[in-house]
């Protein structure tokens, strides 16, 4: 075999494994799955959470129910137990919609209008305090969300709210 003939058969040998090592490469990540999601997002507030407050220490407590949708609305219902003034206590039922975002570190704010307190706007800072693999697409899903309202509340001044997922809703 001549010099010519083996530098062409190992010229095609190069260029056939290459193409063959680019075609893999390419069919790999063809199939690969996409890249998680490292951060949080809308997506990781999704379901039904519990939530409990408190305003200035334990003056009034607050239970109830906060539905985010995954993409930025919440609804929520709450019963506030507070003090009606003269020693005795009083019930504030609380009916609430707004909307939320969150940023990637965790960090947020919900935006509540409540309904039939003279649809009075409150705002609350939140952070996803646990989460959890699995929301949407695999990415990260808040189970425990601690927020404080940035506005006086109808009985208190500083009002804390802790919202945890409730699993199986």
């Amino acid at each position: 075999m001549s010099k010519s003939v083996i530098m062409s058969v190992i010229g095609m040998s190069t260029l056939v494994i290459g193409a063959m090592l680019a075609m893999n490469g390419f069919l790999e990540s063809a199939n690969a799955r996409p890249p998680r999601n490292d951060g949080f997002s809308e997506r990781s507030l999704n379901g039904s959470y519990a939530s409990a407050g408190r305003a200035d220490g334990f003056a009034s407590r607050s239970v109830g129910v906060t539905t985010f949708d995954g993409r930025g609305r919440v609804a929520r219902v709450v019963t506030i137990n507070a003090s009606d003034g003269e020693g005795g206590r009083r019930l504030i039922e609380v009916v609430s919609v707004g909307t939320y975002s969150v940023d990637r570190d965790g960090l947020g704010v919900i935006t509540f209008i409540n309904e039939g307190l003279n649809n009075t706007e409150v705002n609350f800072d939140f952070v996803i305090a646990e989460s959890s693999r699995g929301g949407s697409r695999g990415g990260l899903q808040a189970n425990v969300i601690n927020g404080v309202q940035r506005e006086a509340g109808t009985t208190a001044s500083l009002i804390e709210e802790v919202w945890t997922r409730r699993e199986g809703l």
